[in-house]
């Protein structure tokens, strides 16, 4: 009787997921659902990064038992030498995988086959003083990685992708973790629980700190659109705009062809010409990304053309008001010689 009963929950639950994704992508909800979703994901996803980068340099000579950062140089006496690239430093993680390539989409997938990872107790120092880093296990995930594919010229054989990332003595990193008090009553960094210690470099940092606040400038005209979207998809609507059939060719094939005129025109000019064409182009560009999966989605489900075109214009104004109100701050943000 249990195994019966457990029988129909699991069919129960498998129809209703079922039902729900069915539900979600044959109507015009999924449009409200999706950004939540993302925003929720990127925000738990995100979470350690803008913890690293949240968090101040404390100086060693003023630290107190709890969570801290500390920036300085990596120093061990012991070195190893990576499997594949044969660097040697004083920790590295090195992962290797077959690569399978999608036919339709061109991407391609790593499916880790073999990781090995060499680790030991390291110094960090500074203006401030020296302290010791003690080290169970590694996470250089916000150090760069260096890579290599090796293709394979035999049918059926995948090719295999290499990847290592390190430290080496006289690194400049920053190290988040937790500040304790060794028998010496020195302070040590360490790990706490099953949270590894967080290791950046400053071009990490900077990068990092750059895309964040790109997001926060960017955020109240995402909301808008947001709000309007919703609006024009779901409020009463007296107008009626004549259906046109050139419309969904132009916004999804049109667009990122004016976007490549505007920029090659762009190209060929300067100052206030080459800006005001870039932008425009970077405009086409965006409004293309936006809005190619609304527009999919809404002539499957044959929703009304007045509230396409709605839709579309909102997020055209809202995108032309975003990048025009924040022109100069993205210009900065993106200025490779400009830290943020």
């Amino acid at each position: 009787m249990k195994s019966c009963f457990s029988s129909i929950l699991i069919w129960v639950v498998m129809g209703a997921v079922v039902s729900i994704i069915t539900l979600m992508f044959s109507n015009r909800y999924i449009v409200s659902i999706v950004p939540i979703i993302v925003v929720a994901f990127v925000y738990f996803v995100t979470k350690t990064q803008r913890t690293f980068i949240k968090k101040k340099p404390t100086p060693i000579y003023q630290l107190t038992e709890g969570l801290v950062k500390i920036e300085g140089n990596v120093s061990a006496t012991k070195t190893f030498l990576t499997p594949h690239f044969k660097q040697e430093c004083i920790a590295y993680t090195y992962e290797e995988g077959n690569i399978t390539y999608d036919d339709e989409t061109g991407s391609e997938r790593v499916n880790t086959t073999t990781k090995k990872q060499e680790l030991q107790d390291f110094y960090l120092s500074n203006a401030t003083g020296k302290i010791k880093v003690i080290i169970t296990q590694l996470n250089l995930a916000f150090l760069p990685a260096k890579t290599d594919t090796l293709h394979s010229i035999k049918y059926a054989v995948d090719d295999i992708r290499y990847t290592e990332r390190t430290l080496k003595n006289g690194d400049l990193i920053s190290v988040l973790g937790y500040a304790v008090k060794n028998n010496n009553y020195a302070f040590e960094l360490t790990e706490q629980g099953n949270k590894p210690l967080v290791i950046g470099t400053p071009e990490f940092e900077d990068k990092t700190r750059k895309s964040f606040r790109v997001f926060k400038y960017l955020m109240p005209y995402l909301i808008l659109m947001y709000i309007g979207v919703n609006y024009f998809l779901f409020a009463p609507l007296k107008i009626h705009i004549q259906e046109s059939e050139v419309f969904p060719y132009f916004a999804i094939f049109g667009m990122p062809i004016l976007a490549l005129i505007l920029g090659l025109m762009g190209n060929k000019f300067d100052g206030f010409t080459k800006t005001f064409l870039s932008f425009l182009a970077g405009t086409c560009f965006s409004v293309l990304f936006l809005t190619f999966p609304l527009i999919c989605l809404f002539y499957m489900i044959k929703l009304e053309f007045t509230r396409i075109i709605c839709i579309w214009i909102t997020v055209l104004a809202c995108t032309i008001l975003a990048f025009a109100m924040n022109y100069k701050r993205l210009d900065g943000v993106f200025d490779k010689d400009k830290p943020v």
